[in-house]
């Protein structure tokens, strides 16, 4: 069993047999050692009890009642004798019953089986190893390799008739035609047990053989002549070529790791099946004598039925026929490789009700697997869960926390700080003044929030961006605010997604937070480098219609005066700035244009004058103007296509307009304004 104290990270890989035999085996007080799995039985149909050496065995998993064995006998109260652990009739072991959560048994192979996973993986490792085509191995695997029986592996060092068939490379093909037929012949069995080694057995022995080191020599020097003989110009032999380099340096790779983690290649056929622990494949007994199963239960059962199939015809292989064992050995591999991976070999393997089975493969991977579901989906503390909604009022690096898991979070910081500052004596007064959500609670609780970041994720998390942290605010309602730039790291949108929050608790963890992963840190995207945070569809679409305008140019003004008409209505707003409905209105600055939009005196896409700084760029224009206007008292108005400049009689330049909207002075404010407020939360942060 795992203990989670002592270990802190989980690994995955190849398992000797050796250690497969350690982890199922108990030694009894009477010498025996139980823990091989050696019938498809069940539970016994009368008594309702696990039946012996199956799979649900008490010998060799544990009791299912506590300290209580087969018989139904219990241990001696203070005995600390080792044969007393055991019992003397049954051999169950007087334990506790969460053992057979974790205690594992075994299947002993009458044949190797290669393990699917590595051998039609992508890339498939045994291939790359041995370097040799899939295909082939696929075909020595599953008995179809009577057209090419070359690939059979000589079984012993000794000059036999496969050892010396490469001395006689013109006779190889009348050899093929000949040994073929000779498979059903009364020889064979003899002939098979002294030269040749077939299925998983030929694989087993060359992965054996195998010397990872030279591999990695032999390859890399490869792939050195490979780079010095360049490009030949024929397209073929040139992607020929660089296929076989990315290979060498996948074999290389994958040599090395071997010889890291001390994983012996020849593991990857299996002499040993392990056999789950009970707890994880159960059965369970419903009303009306109905009996539900785990489908890796019927998947057991037919590997034990086939492998004791051809254990038999192992002890009688002079009366068995050589096609007929081979044939089993094959019902033996297929078996394995749908307890593994159904859907290895195409189609799926489907019960009496054509219903697929759910192989150990579809148990772990998946959204709903082991991993993703059970492990690292499971329900964590300080943490909440809602519905994602936009929030444009919040800045870059905020979110929205709704007041019913703000509280909930961060409950025990508000307890501690109502006692330190002696609004309540305990930790129960406490508890009752945030059930009445008193007003000082909501104080304390925005003051412990202000200084602690909390962590956003969306699941699937499957880049660095997937998890992000913001600085929490509280908000009305039941969902998490968020603003919509950040969505493209999640991958989110507001169309009813869900994300979860969690509560960083150690200062390591904070500190991580705030340094690394603040979302106004993740500006671009960690894979290729471009930035993550754009605006798209809402956000375009309303900047769009924001800075549209009005269409009609500025020549729609033509030969009407700057000044005042004497029919028309003019308004004055509390600067003096005089603006006509009929007419662009000129203003001095942008408050005064909000103000009258407002009021209702001009529209968001009006064209209208502002006055602007004076820049030396437009002064120093060559632009030709397209009308100059002439007041009485030598004042002039030079009008040019999206400015305008007033000048005195003396030619002096006294102030400048520019030509724009509302909806573009609205748009310049709200990008003045969040680079200011980014450049005061960068410096707050550092």
């Amino acid at each position: 069993m795992i203990d989670q104290y002592k270990h802190q990270q989980l690994q995955i890989g190849l398992v000797s047999p050796q250690q497969i035999r350690a982890w199922a085996n108990k030694n009894l007080p009477n010498g025996e050692v139980v823990g091989e799995v050696t019938r498809p039985s069940t539970f016994h149909y009368k008594t309702d009890k696990p039946e012996k050496d199956g799979l649900f065995c008490e010998r060799i998993f544990g009791p299912i009642k506590s300290g209580i064995c087969a018989c139904g006998n219990s241990r001696a109260s203070g005995a600390e004798n080792e044969d007393e652990r055991f019992c003397q009739k049954c051999g169950v072991e007087f334990v506790d019953s969460r053992i057979r959560r974790y205690q594992m048994g075994y299947i002993k192979l009458a044949c190797p089986v290669t393990h699917v996973w590595y051998l039609k993986g992508l890339p498939s490792y045994i291939a790359n190893l041995l370097d040799k085509p899939l295909k082939k191995l696929e075909g020595l695997v599953y008995g179809d390799f009577y057209g090419d029986f070359s690939f059979a592996r000589p079984s012993t060092k000794k000059p036999t008739f496969l050892r010396l068939r490469g001395l006689f490379e013109e006779e190889i093909s009348s050899c093929n035609h000949s040994i073929s037929p000779f498979f059903s012949t009364p020889g064979f069995a003899t002939f098979r047990n002294r030269e040749i080694a077939t299925g998983a057995g030929a694989i087993r022995e060359q992965l054996a053989d195998l010397d990872l080191r030279i591999i990695i020599e032999n390859s890399l020097v490869e792939w050195k002549e490979l780079e010095d003989e360049g490009y030949s110009g024929d397209e073929w032999e040139d992607r020929k070529r660089r296929i076989r380099k990315v290979f060498l340096i996948r074999r290389m790779q994958l040599a090395k790791h071997f010889i890291q983690t001390n994983v012996e290649p020849e593991w990857m056929v299996l002499c040993l099946l392990p056999v789950l622990p009970p707890e994880l494949r159960p059965i369970v007994y419903r009303s009306g004598d109905k009996v539900v199963t785990s489908d890796i239960n019927e998947l057991y059962k037919r590997v034990i039925r086939r492998n004791n199939n051809l254990a038999y015809l192992l002890k009688r292989s002079e009366l068995a026929p050589a096609d007929l064992v081979m044939c089993q050995e094959k019902l033996v591999q297929e078996a394995v490789d749908t307890l593994l991976d159904s859907g290895s070999r195409g189609q799926p393997t489907r019960d009496g009700h054509n219903k697929v089975y759910k192989s150990l493969s579809d148990v772990i991977e998946g959204k709903e697997g082991r991993f993703r579901e059970t492990l690292l989906g499971k329900r964590v503390d300080y943490s909440g869960r809602s519905v994602i909604v936009v929030g444009p009022s919040l800045s870059l690096h905020q979110c929205g926390l709704p007041l019913e898991i703000a509280i909930k979070l961060f409950q025990l910081f508000v307890i501690r700080d109502l006692i330190t500052k002696r609004a309540t004596s305990n930790v129960r007064i406490a508890k009752r003044k945030i059930w009445e959500k008193e007003p000082i609670v909501w104080e304390i609780l925005q003051e412990v929030m202000r200084g602690h970041p909390v962590l956003l994720n969306r699941a699937p998390t499957l880049h660095r961006l997937g998890i992000q942290a913001f600085q929490p605010t509280l908000v009305e309602g039941r969902t998490i605010s968020l603003h919509p730039l950040v969505c493209k790291g999640f991958n989110a949108d507001f169309d009813g997604d869900q994300m979860a929050v969690h509560l960083p608790l150690s200062l390591e963890a904070q500190a991580e937070a705030r340094l690394l992963m603040f979302s106004h840190m993740n500006l671009l995207s960690p894979a290729i480098g471009d930035p993550i945070c754009v605006p798209t569809q809402d956000m375009l679409i309303g900047l769009y219609v924001l800075t549209i305008g009005n269409r009609r140019g500025i020549c729609a003004n033509r030969y009407y005066s700057c000044g005042n008409y004497p029919n028309q209505k003019v308004n004055y707003n509390n600067n003096n700035y005089k603006y006509t409905k009929n007419k662009e209105p000129f203003f001095s600055s942008s408050y005064d244009a909000l103000g009258a939009y407002r009021q209702k005196l001009i529209s968001l896409d009006s064209p209208l004058w502002l006055r602007w700084k004076l820049d030396q760029r437009v002064i120093g224009s060559r632009e030709v103007p397209v009308e100059v206007q002439y007041e009485s008292l030598g004042t002039y108005h030079e009008i040019y296509a999206h400015y305008l400049i007033v000048g005195n009689r003396k030619k002096e330049i006294r102030s400048i307009y520019i030509r724009t909207t509302l909806g573009h002075i609205s748009f310049y404010r709200e990008i003045e304004e969040a680079i200011q407020g980014f450049s005061q939360a960068y410096s707050y942060t550092i």
